[in-house]
């Protein structure tokens, strides 16, 4: 996948400054500032590949920061404070975008401390967060032995993304909100990272989310309690639970957990693998991506 190979030549660059975590070995970067752990994000969304239709200004500013509030959620921090740089093709958008980023903001205790604003004929808009976490935590460390979690069954985004390209309204889909106002699992991640091996945030699809874990700390991951009945409306709704995009739920692997859903395990060797009607296959590396 294009993305991904960007984002190694990124790693190529940046990969070995001098700070805790650096660029391309995680979802955010950990720095220590004094006795702090910061964690520092940045993610961008725009009208061509990230607003699904129907999609309202308020909601275009909503999702902007509680994607890049992810990433902090992916690092069991709490986020500190925002900054975004929106480019608007029209200022008429501009005022219900900052009360879509208000709203998130509130919500989860964050300020939004300024910005940058452009024009361009495609709306975007970059946000920047700043988190603190208590310790560091990132895609490596699951062992064998653990087990697979995550806090959210996948493909609720997807498969309202393939209704609305079918024709369906806004208000046929099942699972609106989660493609319209994704919620950054921060209270959950806060939680996991006390006691989880491995963690990081499901966005582009759950297959490309246990690859990162399992090439990361060096293990395999076998899917073995895949659940796929909310996905009925899926054209296959396997492939949409394993390569469907746009979740932002926290993928963990821990001994035990209560705070997610269990959907496998750990063990030695590499690779994704699912067991599938007494068959184990192997899940390719894809999902969503932006080129």
């Amino acid at each position: 996948m294009k993305e991904f190979e960007l984002l190694k030549i990124v790693e190529r660059f940046f990969g070995g400054e001098d700070v805790v975590v650096p660029a391309g070995k995680h979802d955010a970067a950990y720095i220590e500032i004094g006795n702090s752990l910061i964690v520092l994000t940045c993610d961008t969304v725009n009208e061509r590949s990230d607003f699904p239709p129907f999609m309202e200004p308020e909601e275009m500013g909503w999702m902007a920061i509680a994607v890049t509030l992810s990433d902090i959620a992916a690092c069991g921090a709490k986020p500190l404070y925002f900054l975004s740089s929106i480019s608007l093709k029209s200022p008429e958008l501009f005022e219900a975008i900052l009360k879509g980023i208000k709203s998130v903001a509130e919500k989860y205790g964050v300020r939004v401390v300024g910005g940058d604003i452009d024009f361009s004929e495609i709306t975007t808009i970059a946000g920047f967060a700043i988190g603190e976490a208590e310790r560091i935590i990132t895609r490596k460390g699951a062992e064998p032995g653990d087990n697979v979690y995550v806090t959210d069954l996948p493909g609720k985004a997807q498969v309202c993304l393939e209704l609305l390209e079918k024709g369906a309204r806004r208000e046929d889909l099942p699972y609106a909100e989660k493609l319209y106002t994704p919620e950054p699992r921060i209270a959950e991640g806060i939680r996991i990272a006390k006691y989880a091996g491995a963690l990081t945030d499901v966005s582009d699809s759950l297959a490309i989310s246990l690859h990162q874990i399992a090439e990361s700390s060096g293990v395999r991951i076998i899917l073995d309690s895949i659940d796929i009945s909310h996905l009925e409306l899926a054209q296959d709704p396997l492939e949409t639970f394993l390569y469907g995009g746009g979740d932002f739920e926290l993928l963990y692997t821990a001994k035990e957990s209560k705070d997610g859903i269990r959907i496998g395990r750990v063990e030695e060797g590499s690779g994704v693998f699912a067991e599938l009607e007494g068959e184990t296959v192997r899940v390719e590396f894809r999902g969503y991506s932006h080129f």
